[in-house]
């Protein structure tokens, strides 16, 4: 986790504050800012209206599946 606390919840469909630790064990990103309005404004600028992974266009889908293949676990 970097020092911002800010992901966006494809599951949950809404934005997390990681702050105290990663605790939802569901599909998010990280979304660049340090306030949640800054965080918000990144999840805008890269996924637009898109609350939930299936809303996101299908480009976009596989490229997340494949960053999300690429990643270390979660400890």
């Amino acid at each position: 986790m970097t020092d911002n606390p800010y992901v966006w919840c494809f599951d949950h469909g809404r934005i997390h504050n990681f702050s105290d630790g990663a605790w939802c064990t569901a599909w998010w990103v990280q979304l660049a800012g340090t306030t949640e309005t800054e965080a918000l404004a990144d999840k805008a600028n890269r996924f637009g209206d898109a609350q939930f992974y299936d809303q996101l266009p299908v480009t976009v889908q596989v490229e997340l599946a494949d960053a999300q293949d690429r990643q270390e676990p979660q400890q």
